[in-house]
């Protein structure tokens, strides 16, 4: 299913891509290693690396553009981060595909949509509902390489904690095919709705919202399905089925943590209900920043990570991307971050 954490290989797999793509055959961009043990692993044909370093994080999105060779698939909700978007518009001169969809909510948006549009890349607006948003935040590049989970690309987005994942082989396509339906609902070419049914490979299940309703439920098997121990960052939570799934857990006699940003005044609400029933919680001490995470660590070897909230909109209304991977080198990689914020935070 997975292995330890190796480094990256130059070409990922090509000839795996060739029955389904046109020539050249698409190849992975060759990124740097990180010399962190645990912070990638292989799942079958593919690598998947995993990130809590904001600044590292920018500078991968970047290379990534810059290394671009192909074609470059980015959906995402706030998208003002100067250098990337000089580097899409640098790939898109060098005769890059270079395709683009944002949420119209994000007013910054609109001048970042400008420079692409003059450079030649194609824009498009999400067409959000009411009290809906288009908060996906994926990269694709060349068909093989992709970014996702729950960093925006804003100027100061770097400075919040959160997570990545970094994805490099052919399933990048699964990611690669939701961008393309969510082009289509957005007007693009190729006609029709939303993005194709989730999919799944060995060790990893990708979920989306809207159509689908698929975080909730995975995120509640998950917690119900733990034995040992639950270790939850969140941005927001609200949901009343994920607080009560964590005390549950509590009560069965599960050690469930939770840390909740500050800021979010709903979340006091949420911590009094899981401290009454049985749950450590605690608020993140932040220095400025965000706890941006969306990010669950299950018994140790189950990480849920992606870019919902658990409220009512995160797992319903909002279009959203989360995945579920069966890994305990990035699980542990992710809980050794969540364990420095946590001891960061008491008192």
């Amino acid at each position: 299913m997975h292995g330890g954490g190796v480094g990256w290989g130059a070409l990922l797999l090509a000839a795996l891509l060739a029955g389904c793509r046109a020539a050249p055959p698409a190849v992975a961009v060759a990124l740097p290693a990180t010399a962190q043990a645990g912070l990638e692993t292989r799942f079958g044909p593919d690598m998947v690396r995993l990130s809590g370093d904001g600044t590292e994080v920018a500078r991968r999105l970047v290379d990534a553009v810059s290394l671009a060779r192909r074609s470059i698939d980015a959906e995402i909700y706030e998208f003002y981060r100067p250098d990337l978007v000089a580097a899409m518009a640098a790939a898109t001169r060098r005769g890059v595909r270079v395709r683009v969809l944002m949420d119209p909510t994000v007013t910054q948006d609109a001048a970042t949509a400008a420079t692409l549009r003059a450079a030649g890349a194609a824009v498009w607006f999400f067409p959000d509902g009411q009290y809906q948003i288009d908060h996906i935040k994926l990269l694709v590049v060349d068909g093989v390489t992709a970014f996702f989970g729950g960093m925006n690309w804003g100027s100061r987005s770097y400075l919040n904690h959160d997570f990545e994942l970094e994805l490099h082989g052919p399933h990048a396509a699964c990611l690669e095919s939701i961008f393309a339906g969510d082009v289509a609902h957005s007007g693009g070419p190729a006609g029709g709705g939303l993005a194709p049914a989730p999919c799944a490979w060995s060790g990893v299940r990708v979920a989306t919202t809207f159509p689908y309703a698929g975080i909730q439920p995975e995120v509640l098997h998950a917690i119900d399905g733990a034995t040992g121990d639950v270790f939850l960052e969140m941005y927001v939570l609200t949901d009343a089925g994920a607080i009560s799934a964590l005390v549950r857990a509590a009560e069965r006699g599960v050690a469930v943590r939770v840390l909740l940003d500050p800021e979010q005044p709903q979340n006091r609400v949420a911590l009094q209900q899981l401290a009454g029933g049985g749950v450590v919680a605690r608020f993140y001490r932040s220095g400025g920043e965000l706890l941006h995470a969306k990010a669950m660590v299950v018994d140790g070897h189950v990480l849920v990570i992606g870019s919902a909230n658990w409220s009512r909109s995160g797992f319903t209304r909002n279009h959203e991307l989360d995945a579920v991977l069966d890994s305990p080198a990035l699980a542990q990689a992710a809980l050794r971050r969540m364990e420095t914020d946590w001891r960061a935070s008491t008192g």
